[in-house]
């Protein structure tokens, strides 16, 4: 069962405060594509993002893959939170199909904690980790099951009026029902810098870099997006374009999303 384009899903997420701020909201810096920052959502907060994406396999008969995902996150206890997704796709969908020129449905489900270490003070960067059970399944096959651990890291570089940030990524999955030839464990990585454009509006650009099965080279991905704020109330707005390196990583890929904050979690 092959996941070349399921990594290319869209995951992000973006803000809607419903609740009154005071003040000035802090300037807008958004984790790029792909990226799992290492601030928790604070404790009585929750969020909900929604979000759309396609992306277009480099060869084959079927190389359009449309997806869409939602994510919620809820804190918990001060630097801990509970994060839930759950993707879609339609097209050579994962686990892939025996006959690639099909156009299937299949999906990931995610449930994972966030737990950030060390908060960001003076020349120390914020650290975290993020550890999540996962399910995959398609039309044609069983689900699949496999669990993931990631190393969480940002520092900002420069800081306000024009905040700019790096964050970084590195983890392990594993498949607990790999199939015969299978590759059963897969590293990842991925690095992001974000620069605060205006007030309520942000650049993120990623580089995303997952292993695959045996046969097939690593999927190599860099991506990026504008995020915008519309007023101090939200709603925030992204939309960003994507490319692969490599035979095995998408030709490209667009994805657009949406984010709300509830309680705590608004600023």
């Amino acid at each position: 069962m092959h996941r070349k384009l399921r990594k290319a899903l869209v995951l992000l997420m973006l803000a809607l405060p419903i609740l009154s701020a005071h003040g000035e909201a802090d300037p807008l810096v958004e984790d790029p594509f792909g990226i799992i920052g290492t601030a928790p959502t604070p404790v009585g907060g929750q969020t909900l993002a929604l979000g759309l994406g396609y992306s277009r396999a480099r060869d084959g008969a079927n190389r359009d893959l449309y997806g869409g995902a939602l994510e919620a996150e809820a804190g918990l206890v001060r630097g801990l939170d509970l994060r839930f997704a759950q993707t879609a796709e339609y097209g050579p969908a994962a686990p892939y199909p025996t006959d690639d020129r099909k156009r299937l449905w299949g999906g990931l489900s995610q449930l994972g904690l966030r737990w950030q270490i060390l908060e960001e003070d003076g020349w120390r960067p914020a650290l975290g980790v993020f550890g999540a059970l996962r399910t995959a399944y398609g039309e044609t096959s069983g689900p699949s099951q496999s669990g993931q651990i990631v190393g969480l890291l940002s520092k900002t570089v420069i800081e306000a009026p024009r905040p700019l940030a790096l964050s970084f990524n590195a983890g392990w999955s594993e498949l607990f029902n790999a199939a015969p030839g299978e590759r059963a464990g897969r590293y990842e990585f991925a690095a992001g810098i974000t620069q605060n454009l205006a007030q309520n509006t942000s650049l993120g650009v990623s580089y995303l870099r997952v292993q695959q099965d045996r046969s097939e080279k690593d999927l190599n991905l860099i991506a990026a997006g504008l995020w915008h704020r519309l007023g101090r109330a939200g709603p925030i707005m992204a939309a960003g374009v994507g490319a692969g390196i490599g035979d095995d990583s998408p030709s490209f890929l667009v994805f657009a999303s949406f984010k709300w904050l509830f309680g705590a979690a608004a600023p």
